[in-house]
């Protein structure tokens, strides 16, 4: 069975397909677009082109997984929607033009979704995760197994950059103003410091930018399918991203929808990777979608999915992998227009007897009396015998026909 999981997030619209099979499961899949939702926020609501863009993608998105014999599609939002005031109100626009349900997930499942997805470097020595997102920041030990003492900071890189930044990039100044007040927010949550953590693994698509972006500046590839990080080379990426002459070229290379983000992210994790002291960095390509699946599937996370099995007439939803066309949108029938006021009192009927039947066929019934004065009625021309003989090409008259509800 094929699951498909599209997420949210404040700078992009992600989504993996999977397939699962004998408590098995394999992402086939991946996509990313890019979509800075936060541009179209007005008075701290959705503005209605960006509920536009949003149901835009999201519909090309949901295309995609017919197309791929998806079954089963889930849509999960994290802060990128979580303090957006008109949440309620974009959520039904994105129902009701795609038929997908928003699961918003709030910071601690968000954080654990990460953990669930990562398991796999508690194998490490004493591994500490990261995940750098646009509205949030989760820390997560590995050591440890509860939702519960996952950590999500409320404030992202977005939030750092209109805060303190001035231009694209910091400059030295903003730089120290960061650190200090990251520092500020994670003395005050009780962040480990220096000896509890070993090993930092970096998780979403911010780490994996500052990745790419390293990987081309010290000119360093993946070793056995691992990415991993030298910290004295962060050290030089991050001065280079600070005052290096061509670092624009160097982002736009290799993450040009995370320009305004990437000085941001370099500060952050160079102040992390200090307060751990951590000696190996490894940059993971599993995070919140993988997590949130594999949770669906072991029962420990419930939420609303949008069925392209029951959606669909005569197995359609599986012939679209190999059509390649894109399914319509059935019309649906327009509601009657609601009457104001009260409803009117409806008198049982009286059972009608055979001859009562019987006479009502034969006695032409009496119109109904009008209040009022009567209407003068104009008297009528004559009528030639040509204008009372019935047309011979008269059309029937139509019906109405039915409005798309979709």
């Amino acid at each position: 069975m094929k699951y498909c999981v599209i997420d949210i997030s404040s700078s992009s619209i992600s989504m993996i397909v999977a397939s699962a099979e004998a408590e098995k499961t394999e992402v086939v899949f991946k996509e990313r677009a890019s979509l800075s939702l936060v541009h179209y926020l007005e008075a701290g609501g959705l503005s209605e082109r960006g509920t536009e863009k949003l149901v835009e993608m999201l519909t090309r998105f949901k295309d995609t997984g017919a197309e791929l014999g998806v079954e089963r599609c889930y849509l999960i939002a994290t802060a990128a929607l979580r303090h957006v005031k008109n949440f309620d109100e974009v959520a039904k626009a994105v129902f009701w033009e795609t038929g997908l349900t928003v699961n918003l997930i709030d910071g601690e499942t968000e954080a654990y979704c990460d953990y669930v997805a990562n398991i796999y470097y508690k194998t490490c020595e004493r591994p500490v995760l990261i995940d750098l997102g646009g509205k949030s920041i989760e820390i997560c030990d590995l050591a440890k197994s509860s939702k519960e003492e996952m950590m999500c900071f409320s404030f992202g890189l977005l939030d750092l950059y209109r805060k303190f930044v001035s231009n694209i990039y910091p400059d030295e100044k903003e730089a120290k103003e960061i650190k200090r007040y990251v520092k500020d927010k994670f003395d005050r949550a009780g962040l480990p410091r220096e000896g509890v953590f070993s090993t930092a693994v970096m998780v979403g698509a911010s780490n994996a930018a500052i990745y790419d972006i390293y990987a081309e500046f010290s000119d360093e590839s993946e070793t056995n399918g691992v990415k991993t990080i030298s910290r004295k080379k962060f050290k030089k990426l991050v001065r280079h991203l600070l005052t290096g002459e061509d670092r624009s070229r160097l982002v736009l290379n290799n993450a040009p929808e995370k320009l305004y983000l990437i000085g941001s992210a370099a500060i952050v994790l160079k102040h992390l990777f200090k307060r751990f002291g951590v000696d190996n960095i490894v940059v993971s390509d599993r995070g919140v979608k993988e997590g949130y699946l594999q949770l669906v599937l072991e029962g420990k996370e419930t939420g609303a999915y949008y069925d392209f099995v029951c959606n669909s007439s005569d197995g359609e939803a599986r012939s679209l992998a190999e059509s390649g066309k894109k399914k319509k949108a059935p019309a649906a029938e327009k509601a009657p227009a609601r009457k104001r006021g009260r409803p009117k009192k409806v008198q049982p009927e009286a059972p009608v007897s055979a001859d009562t039947a019987a006479a009502e066929e034969t006695v032409p019934a009496m119109p109904a009396k009008k209040r009022g004065r009567p209407k003068k009625v104009q008297p009528e021309a004559p009528v030639s015998a040509a204008e009372t003989a019935p047309a011979e090409d008269a059309a029937p008259v139509s019906g109405v026909q039915d409005e798309k509800a979709e």
